[in-house]
């Protein structure tokens, strides 16, 4: 663009640049809330300065992305627990001192193990702990409530009534091969789920996400959908899946090795830079790289998605997925859903009931890409590529579609999985 009065130039992609400071400050201006929805001016709370306005193209792809929030309904597997405790806490376990104790009380009182029949004697007394120490129940996260229900020590979970939220029961592990009995301690066939998804939010120029425990996250400012919101759009699905839990051991014992160091220096790397281009300060934003177990997971759920659709019959498009990589456990949850009874037609139950046979071949397809060697080749903090979230994934290989991804088919790389055409050496998976 060019002054008619000084015939200076300046180039209009100045004005899409963040901070740039060409077009001034927000004013605080918010149209679709009506035209008295103004704040005195747009301050980003992280740093207390003015945000300034960004040039957007009315057509472009970036100008609005819902924030939305997913909850699958999970039984707690604490709630079953306290309310057994309840039952019989006031009579025979209020004074209990030592876990011994416990062992004898139930030995002795049938009223005490008919009621805790089916929770362990640790369990037992870790909430009797609690209780005789004043401790309230600690906060959970979203993911952390979904996973320990899924890896509780009941085969079966929920009522197993038509009309129930959620039913699930694990299978057998029998028939295993050692190179999957090594990794996976537990596979559970869902039968029935209900999951909840609100829209809390939009933004703009950049997509923003729950973090990988499933809670928003509160540095993000997002666009209010109301000036004083006191409730927000939500959908209920109904659907069925079946569940992937992994051994703690053998993901940190993967993590150990050096060639998974490197290859995870070399994603971190791509994410310092993808955050650098984004002027995102990752102290003060409280940003940070999801880690290694969450990329190797979630390219192995992409691998597996598409390999579970060929023959469950629902379109890869129609499956989801819920990754957990937390402290609780290691796991990934594919699941189905939707408004009527076309989620709960029993595909992905007995997918699961064969879940290693499409698991081999998740990983023989992961081996080449129809883009190899380009795509294996792919460094995350390749400047020139700008593909900093992404180590050897392409459209060939692990994009899949975004409405399956609860990551917009980020933190991808199939190299923490299997060994590909550069051998990295830093699968989780081996030959």
């Amino acid at each position: 663009m060019r002054c008619e009065a000084c015939k200076k130039r300046r180039p209009l992609a100045d004005a899409t640049v963040r901070n740039g400071k060409v077009l001034g400050p927000c004013q605080g201006h918010r149209p679709w809330l009506g035209s008295f929805a103004q704040e005195p001016f747009c301050i980003r709370e992280s740093t207390g300065l003015p945000e300034y306005n960004r040039l957007l193209v009315r057509s472009a792809s970036n100008a609005y992305f819902s924030q939305v929030l997913s909850v699958i309904s999970l039984p707690d597997s604490d709630a079953a627990l306290q309310k057994a405790v309840n039952s019989v806490y006031e009579d025979f376990l209020k004074n209990i001192t030592t876990l011994e104790q416990l062992a004898l009380v139930k030995s002795l009182m049938s009223k005490v193990s008919t009621n805790l029949e089916g929770f362990s004697n640790e369990a037992v007394w870790q909430e009797i702990e609690r209780r005789q120490n004043g401790q309230v129940n600690q906060h959970k996260s979203i993911k952390q409530v979904e996973i320990e229900t899924l890896l509780s020590s009941a085969v079966q979970i929920g009522e197993d009534v038509p009309e129930g939220d959620f039913h699930a029961r694990s299978r057998t592990l029998d028939n295993l091969q050692p190179a999957f009995s090594s990794r996976i301690e537990r596979i559970v066939l869902v039968d029935r789920l209900r999951e909840v998804i609100a829209q809390v939010g939009f933004t703009r120029f950049e997509a923003e996400m729950p973090d990988i425990d499933g809670e928003l996250d509160i540095s993000v400012r997002r666009a209010a959908l109301d000036i004083e919101t006191t409730w927000v759009p939500a959908i209920e699905n109904r659907g069925e899946g079946v569940f992937i839990a992994f051994r703690k051991q053998a993901i940190e014992d993967w993590l150990k090795r050096e060639a998974v160091k490197k290859r995870g220096r070399e994603l971190s790397r791509g994410f310092d830079i993808w955050c650098a281009r984004k002027g995102i300060d990752q102290e003060k934003e409280k940003v940070k790289f999801p880690g290694l177990q969450y990329t190797m997971l979630h390219s192995l759920s992409h691998l597996l998605i598409v390999a579970v659709s060929l023959e469950c019959g629902y379109a890869a498009s129609s499956i989801r997925e819920r990754i957990y990589a937390g402290d609780t456990g290691y796991g990934i949850l594919l699941y189905t859903g939707s408004s009527g009874s076309e989620g709960t037609l029993g595909g992905l139950v007995e997918v699961g009931k064969r879940i290693e046979y499409h698991l081999e071949v998740a990983i023989e397809q992961g081996r080449l890409c129809s883009n190899d060697p380009v795509c294996a080749q792919h460094r995350p903090d390749n400047e020139q590529e700008e593909r900093f979230l992404h180590g050897s994934a392409c459209h060939g290989c692990l994009l899949i579609a975004e409405t399956s991804c609860e990551r917009r088919n980020e933190f991808l790389d199939r190299a923490l999985v299997v060994s590909t055409v550069e051998g990295f050496g830093a699968e989780f998976f081996p030959e």
